[in-house]
């Protein structure tokens, strides 16, 4: 299974992610921080998250109630040195509260109870209708290189034109969380196929190359990015 762990003691996160590879799981990214862990679940689609409770910015507890809202939510495993947020971690649909220090083989089983699981079968939007003229047309998410939120307005790019949409960023976020899509600027979602090139801006920011247009990279975006790239 494809697992993000998100612990902010580094020494605790080593140890975590030595019993998670034992286990036999493929640890695809890594991170303490509240707004950048919501950002690599939604961008990398894991099947499973670790999850602690007391992150360095805030709660995990907040960060799997905002989870929830996705289409295709991961399976959760919060690990935590406190039992006292038991009860909330199992409303929240959690599949096991493990505590630390951690037993290799308490995660085994909190692993395997998850394996057994079978996973739900939830259709995959694979069009996006928008308007083009008197018409409805049917676009491919793949044929789309970015989607832009301005002055209020939708737009939807590809490289031949360009259609309007009635849907706010965040209802097509959700529409197309099954493609290889990532927000990287409050006012932009890129297809990862469609960049070009990458360069650095100023303050830690960064810009993106997509049909020889500038789209912006928003600081708290670009380690996600990195981590969707593989760079």
């Amino acid at each position: 299974m494809r697992t993000i762990l998100i612990e902010d003691e580094p020494l605790a996160r080593d140890e975590l992610r030595y019993h998670v590879v034992r286990a036999g799981l493929d640890v695809i990214a890594e991170t303490g921080h509240v707004g950048e862990a919501e950002q690599l679940v939604r961008t990398l689609q894991p099947d499973l998250v670790f999850l602690d409770i007391e992150l360095i910015d805030g709660s995990g507890l907040d960060v799997a109630k905002r989870l929830q809202s996705m289409p295709h939510p991961p399976a959760i495993l919060f690990v935590t040195a406190y039992d006292t947020h038991a009860l909330e971690a199992f409303e929240l649909n959690a599949y096991d509260y493990i505590l630390k220090p951690y037993d290799p083989s308490r995660i085994s089983r909190a692993i395997e109870k998850i394996m057994r699981k079978p996973a739900p079968k939830t259709p995959r939007i694979e069009r996006l209708a928008v308007e083009s003229g008197d018409q409805l047309k049917l676009l491919s998410p793949q044929d789309v290189d970015y989607i832009v939120a301005e002055n209020g307005k939708t737009k939807l790019v590809t490289r031949s034109d360009a259609y309007p949409s009635n849907d706010t960023l965040q209802e097509l976020e959700k529409k197309i969380s099954g493609h290889r899509f990532l927000r990287v600027h409050r006012s932009y979602l890129v297809n990862l196929a469609a960049i070009e090139a990458i360069e650095p801006w100023f303050n830690g920011a960064y810009t993106i190359k997509i049909q020889q247009i500038d789209v912006p990279v928003s600081r708290t975006y670009v380690k996600v990015l990195k981590e969707a790239l593989g760079i």
